[in-house]
């Protein structure tokens, strides 16, 4: 298929492309240290390096590969799995909602492709950089989503790469590296958070709605009621103090 002058986004050259591609570097160090060890629990969790690697592709949100891997290897049903997913990733349509302010003007799969490869990171400097220039060319963000992206994989087929080269004794005690993971990823996001308190109340609330009901319930939906309710209630105090700050 061809394409004329006008069906071309009207910032793509290789310069915008070439700018949001600087961007990405600074980011560059946490896809790489974070995709290794999301590779190796893959390998640990029962994956091999292939399916790792497919899952790194697909299912490009490290949290939610975190969060897949732990409860496939608790033996979660696949419906608790994909709900608990979705759920984790709920925040990314969030996201891609703040930051349209700033694709005006651009045709609807280029605003796909922008928000198919969003992440955190490049959320933040996205949003740093419409803020600073009032819109975002959509080659300056392919710029900054494309290498982001292509690192990930690259990180998690070396970790499970690396993963699937330990003795099988030793990966035997390594199991522990599932829990601690998720207990490492809880508390990185607690200490880099502004708002530790929201943050805390979350995990308490999550903690007592599992305590509590995870003699009367399977554990699976335990997962999915205590998680559906921590962010709720979370989301709802946050807009609230948005609202008075407002």
């Amino acid at each position: 298929m061809s394409l004329n002058s006008q069906t071309l986004p009207k910032h793509s050259d290789p310069l915008s492309f070439r700018a949001g591609f600087i961007a990405c570097l600074p980011t560059v160090p946490g896809y790489l240290s974070i995709g290794f060890a999301a590779g190796a629990i893959g390998t640990l969790a029962g994956f091999s390096v292939l399916q790792t690697a497919l899952l790194a592709t697909l299912l490009y949100t490290g949290s939610a590969q975190f969060l897949f891997y732990s409860l496939w290897a608790a033996g979660a049903e696949m419906t608790s799995v994909v709900l608990s997913v979705m759920l984790v990733n709920l925040r990314y349509l969030l996201m891609s909602s703040a930051i349209s302010v700033f694709f005006r003007g651009q045709s609807g799969w280029q605003k796909v492709v922008s928000g198919l490869l969003l992440t955190d990171e490049t959320f933040g400097v996205a949003v740093q950089h419409g803020s600073q220039h009032g819109k975002i060319a959509f080659a300056w963000m392919f710029g900054l989503n494309l290498p982001a992206w292509l690192n990930w994989i690259i990180a998690c087929v070396i970790g499970a790469y690396a993963a699937s080269a330990v003795p099988e004794s030793l990966m035997a005690g390594l199991s522990f590296s599932l829990v601690s993971m998720f207990i490492g990823l809880i508390l990185m996001t607690w200490f880099a958070s502004r708002r530790k308190w929201l943050e805390t109340l979350a995990i308490v609330v999550a903690v007592l709605v599992t305590y509590f009901s995870a003699g009367h319930l399977d554990l699976s939906v335990v997962v999915i009621i205590a998680a559906s309710i921590a962010a709720s209630l979370a989301t709802l105090l946050l807009r609230m103090k948005y609202k008075e700050g407002k």
